[in-house]
């Protein structure tokens, strides 16, 4: 069994989604996502020499509310 343990003071860990769930976020394509990342217009994370794409959830729905995501 698995438990989650948040120690006052630390350092929240980012909750880091891939590119089909955002798209299910945003209610796009994929395709979509790919495309915004391409023209910077959605925030994302990419480890150094890897072509992996995440996206923190905070950070998607703060840009969604500041309206953002046309």
């Amino acid at each position: 069994m698995s438990t989650s343990v948040h120690i006052a003071g630390a350092p929240k860990r980012p909750q880091l989604l891939k590119v089909a769930d955002v798209a299910s976020l945003l209610n796009v394509k994929p395709r979509t996502i790919y495309e915004m990342v391409a023209q910077d217009r959605i925030p994302y994370r990419k480890p150094p020499g890897s072509n992996i794409l995440r996206f923190d959830l905070e950070e998607i729905v703060e840009w969604t509310k500041a309206g953002n995501n046309k």
